[in-house]
């Protein structure tokens, strides 16, 4: 990793896009201690944290390649919410689940960093929709854009269809958080 330092984000996601597996050591390295204070704070090993990371490292890294691949949260914040996703699956697999999220313990801005997380979740969610939904989501909620000017987006018949499609659009999220996440994971 010698020469590699500080990289802008555009910059990492670009080179993942170009197939430079050495970001796969750098996206590891520069999160790596931000993913395992959260893990060990939550009933993890350090074994578990290799893991953990990797997992998300690779998470990224597919997710960076798809073609409708779109970051709409720091690289950080999106990094850790896979992890955070991953950690909660397997702690839910061995039943000892007991969340103690790091931020209850930061002075200040923790429901600033609260949010993000969850728009980054929520963000991961979106971007496994199918791209009619992701960008009608996306324009509505994210772009604050009517309905009408989506319709126009979209080369919808009007806003009324938009609406419609809109609410099939939000209950396939539903359903995907419902299947996902118990509500556990979510307080």
């Amino acid at each position: 990793m010698f020469g590699i330092g500080k990289l802008a984000e555009h910059n990492v996601l670009e080179r993942i896009k170009q197939g430079d597996e050495q970001m796969l050591v750098h996206l590891y390295k520069e999160h790596h201690t931000m993913v395992k204070n959260f893990i060990l704070k939550n009933s993890g090993t350090v074994d578990a944290v290799d893991d953990i990371m990797q997992d998300s490292v690779i998470a990224v890294w597919k997710n960076v390649n798809k073609p409708n691949f779109l970051l709409q949260a720091k690289l950080s914040t999106y990094l850790m919410a896979i992890a955070k996703n991953l950690w909660f699956k397997e702690l839910k697999k061995k039943s000892r689940f007991k969340l103690v999220d790091e931020t209850n313990h930061l002075a200040g801005g923790s429901e600033e960093m609260n949010l993000n997380l969850d728009k980054a979740l929520i963000v991961q969610l979106v971007q496994d929709m199918d791209e009619t939904c992701r960008r009608l989501l996306s324009y509505f909620y994210f772009d604050g854009l009517s309905t009408k000017v989506i319709a126009e987006k979209l080369e919808f018949a009007n806003a009324n269809t938009v609406k419609s499609k809109k609410y099939q659009c939000f209950k396939k999220l539903q359903g995907t958080v419902l299947s996902k996440y118990s509500k556990e994971d979510l307080l």
